[in-house]
């Protein structure tokens, strides 16, 4: 029944399995970083890694089916001309873990056409709206993108980064000064306002079904990682 199944799925697993189940994660975790369509469920196995239970084995073996149906991912890397911008796409999933509630934030960064980073990781604050949680997804995504855009100077050839959001009252937040109504915010990520102010990166609406960054949030289905891919430069 599916009381038993729950109660089976909760149990920890056995010494032997757990031994198991952390070695094929740590695989899983290699893989991931060149392999987007695997990063989130990548980092929701490899966050019971502590105390694995059946439930967790039940889900690496999803991840485990994926990998032997698509054993490879091709980066293409096509001629371009000369880039002037850098874009990077944010997204988040609200409340996405059912134990936790905790949120997860995404993100990927395009030198054209080319993908050259992306990470899927677990917000550290308990977002109360999805607004929130966006907008420490975009706060994660801007840290990186402004890293990016430092780097590029190194080489002499600075990239304006542009971030790319799918929530109105994120990038509303972001494009205003202070808190105002909003008090649960974390103070900590108000610099993000300041360097929209100071035109540092750029922050542009786009639609959820157009952001790629949506891969490293949640499960999709087959159809919607292919065309997330493709919008990546990859080919699953």
């Amino acid at each position: 029944t599916e009381t038993e199944n729950q109660a089976w799925e909760s149990q920890d697993m056995s010494d032997s399995d757990a031994t198991k189940f952390r070695a094929v994660v740590a695989r899983c975790n290699f893989l991931s970083i060149d392999r987007p369509d695997i990063m989130y469920e990548s980092k929701e196995c490899s966050r019971h890694m502590s105390r694995p239970t059946n439930g967790d084995w039940v889900a690496l073996k999803r991840l485990a089916r994926y990998l032997l149906s698509r054993p490879r991912l091709v980066h293409m890397f096509r001629w371009q001309d000369e880039q002037t911008t850098l874009t990077a796409f944010s997204d988040s999933n609200w409340a996405g873990c059912k134990r936790t509630r905790k949120s997860t934030s995404g993100a990927c960064y395009l030198h054209g056409a080319h993908l050259i980073k992306a990470f899927s990781k677990t917000q550290a604050n308990i977002a109360l709206s999805s607004g929130e949680a966006e907008f420490y997804s975009m706060v994660a995504a801007s840290s990186e993108a402004l890293g990016l855009r430092a780097m590029t100077c190194d080489y002499d050839s600075e990239l304006e980064p542009w971030l790319y959001v799918d929530a109105s009252a994120a990038i509303g937040v972001a494009q205003q000064n202070g808190l105002g109504k909003i008090r649960h915010l974390d103070t900590q990520s108000l610099w993000l306002q300041e360097a929209v102010r100071k035109r540092k990166l750029g922050v542009v609406k786009v639609k959820g079904t157009e952001n790629p960054a949506d891969l490293m949030t949640k499960f999709t289905d087959l159809a919607t990682l292919d065309k997330l891919c493709a919008t990546m430069g990859l080919v699953v």
